[in-house]
């Protein structure tokens, strides 16, 4: 296991929440000015399954750095 790829994994899922932030911004935005475009809708969905992909990605690398560190000690 190479431990720069961690942090590589780490910082890309990071990249990708604050994309997917930023979608929900610009979505809510748009619904909270009273339009009434369903791309809105479809992207708050797609921007909170982002995040949820990206925060499972943290999760892992989270649990593989544990395990480099175990195997180490």
């Amino acid at each position: 296991m190479d431990v720069s790829s961690l942090g590589s994994a780490a910082q890309s899922a990071i990249e990708g929440l604050k994309r997917a932030e930023a979608k929900t911004l610009e979505a809510a935005q748009n619904i909270a000015s009273g339009s009434l475009n369903p791309e809105d809708v479809v992207s708050l969905s797609l921007a909170a399954l982002d995040f949820k992909a990206n925060v499972a990605v943290l999760k892992s690398t989270d649990e593989q750095t544990k395990s480099l560190l175990d195997i180490m000690a």
